[in-house]
């Protein structure tokens, strides 16, 4: 027998599930492919490795697509989704330490910069100066991806190639930022 308040905490549920927008689903695919992607890496899965790989990034792809489209992005999303990116990312380069294909120093390098930007980027929301993703942010983000689906199909020094490029235009990019953050002077 259902308690009344159990009744309304899963009525609650069922009201927030409800409310999640299909951009938000596929931001929510790429969390639920990041375990499975972990596994199959480290079993030396390789064909499914990247084929997860690309589902990630067509889902990482679409969740904009349909947002923008359907106008209805949201602030969710508009969290959620840089934060997924995160995990799915830094995870998937860490299963790639354990199996020796690339250094713990670069996954460092990455961390520090992916912290650096989220930090500089809250401190200027915080002070009202919203910074979009600059080109050179998003041509990071595509070669990273480029170099995680060529690791995971075990193309390494191709992958650890574009990795390495990719902390490159990650740390020009992160000047861009900080130049935006000091001409705003959001410190004050």
């Amino acid at each position: 027998m259902r308690s009344e308040t159990g009744n309304i905490k899963l009525g609650l549920i069922w009201k927030n599930i409800q409310t999640i927008n299909l951009a938000n689903l596929f931001t929510i695919s790429r969390l639920v492919i990041t375990p499975v992607l972990i596994y199959t890496i480290l079993n030396d899965y390789y064909l499914v490795s990247g084929g997860l790989v690309a589902v990630a990034v067509a889902s990482d792809w679409l969740d904009g697509v349909i947002a923008r489209k359907q106008n209805d992005t949201t602030k969710h999303g508009e969290l959620l989704d840089p934060a997924v990116d995160k995990i799915f990312t830094i995870s998937v380069l860490v299963a790639f330490v354990e199996k020796q294909l690339i250094s713990s120093f670069v996954v460092f390098l990455i961390v520090l910069r992916e912290m650096m930007i989220t930090w500089f980027r809250s401190v200027m929301v915080n002070k009202g100066v919203v910074v979009p993703a600059s080109f050179h942010g998003k041509l990071k983000t595509t070669l990273q991806l480029i170099a995680i689906f060529l690791l995971s199909i075990k193309v390494v020094d191709i992958g650890v190639a574009f990795l390495w490029f990719s902390i490159a235009i990650a740390y020009y990019s992160a000047f861009e930022y900080m130049k935006e953050y000091i001409k705003n002077r959001v410190w004050e």
